[in-house]
C-alpha cells in the first residue's frame, strides 16, 4: 500500500567554502552600505560648512548631527575624519571635532598652490574645451555681470565658485579638478569670515572674462597666464582686505 506522506527532498549541506563565500558577500555588502552612508553624510556636512550653517572654528556636535540625519554617531565620526583629510575639519584629541579656521598665512599658502594649479589648468583647458564649454562659460560671466550690477554680492559669491568649478573641469583632468576645488573649499573657510566687497566682485569678473576670451582664442600661454594671474590678484586682494579688517576698515573681496 502506497504511503500518502509527501516525500521531502533534503538539500545537500552547504560546503564550508560556500558558507565562507556567503559570509564574504554579506560582509562586502555591509561595507558598501557603510561606505555609501559615510559618503552621503560627508557631502551633507560639507554642504553645511560651505553654506555657513557650520562656521569656521565651530565645534561639531556629533550627537545633534546623528539625530538630525537619523543615524548613529559612528558614521558621523567617519564622515568627519574624511573631511579632516580634505582640510575642512580638525579633530582635537579629548576636545572633539571642529570646523577648520584658516588664518591669513595659511590662506596665502593655499593661494600660491592654487595659482600654480590654475596655470596648468589654463593650458589644458585651451586644448580640451569644446565650443559648447566656452559658450557656457561666457554665459556664466554674463550672468555674474548682471549680479554685480544688481548689487547681490552674496549671490555673486556662489556664482563665482560655480564658475571656477565649471572652468577647471574643462581641463579634462579629474585629479587636477579635485586638487583645485579642494583649495576652493579650504579658502571658503577663510573668505566667509566676512562679506565680499562690491568693488572687488567687479574687478574679479573682468578677470573672468579675460580668462574665457583667452580660451576662446585658443591661446594656451595667454589663458594660463590669465587664470594664474586671476588667482594671484585674488591673493593680493585678500591680503589687502585682511589688513583692512585688522584695521577695522572693511571686508574681504571676491577671488
Amino acid at each position: 500500500m502506497a504511503s500518502n506522506t509527501p516525500v521531502r527532498t533534503l538539500k545537500p549541506p552547504r560546503s564550508a567554502a560556500s558558507l565562507d563565500a556567503g559570509q564574504d558577500e554579506s560582509s562586502a555588502l555591509a561595507f558598501l552600505r557603510s561606505e555609501s552612508l559615510t559618503t552621503v553624510l560627508q557631502e551633507k556636512i560639507e554642504r553645511m560648512i560651505l553654506e555657513g550653517e557650520l562656521k569656521a572654528g565651530e565645534r561639531i556636535n556629533e550627537f545633534a548631527l546623528a539625530q538630525a540625519f537619523g543615524v548613529s554617531r559612528s558614521p558621523i565620526r567617519e564622515a568627519c575624519r574624511k573631511l579632516e583629510q580634505a582640510g575642512m575639519v580638525e579633530i582635537i584629541k579629548n576636545r572633539g571635532m571642529f570646523v577648520c579656521s584658516i588664518d591669513v598665512q595659511r590662506a596665502m599658502d593655499i593661494y600660491e598652490i592654487r595659482g600654480a594649479l590654475a596655470g596648468l589648468a589654463g593650458k589644458l583647458i585651451v586644448q580640451r574645451a569644446t565650443d559648447d564649454d566656452i559658450a557656457a562659460l561666457r554665459l556664466m560671466v554674463q550672468r555674474m555681470e548682471a549680479t554685480v550690477e544688481s548689487g547681490m554680492v552674496a549671490e555673486y559669491y556662489r556664482q563665482n565658485i560655480a564658475f571656477h568649478s565649471a572652468l577647471v573641469r574643462c581641463a579634462g583632468n579629474q585629479r587636477l579638478v579635485d586638487m583645485f576645488l579642494g583649495t576652493d573649499k579650504e579658502l571658503h573657510l577663510y573668505r566667509h569670515r566676512s562679506l565680499v566687497q562690491p568693488s572687488g566682485v567687479s574687478i574679479s569678473n573682468r578677470e573672468h572674462r579675460e580668462i574665457v576670451e583667452a580660451i576662446a582664442s585658443r591661446d594656451a600661454s595667454r589663458a594660463s597666464q590669465a587664470f594664474q594671474q586671476h588667482i594671484l590678484n585674488g591673493k593680493a586682494r585678500a591680503m589687502a582686505a585682511a589688513n583692512a579688517v585688522d584695521a577695522g576698515q572693511g571686508d574681504q573681496p571676491a577671488t
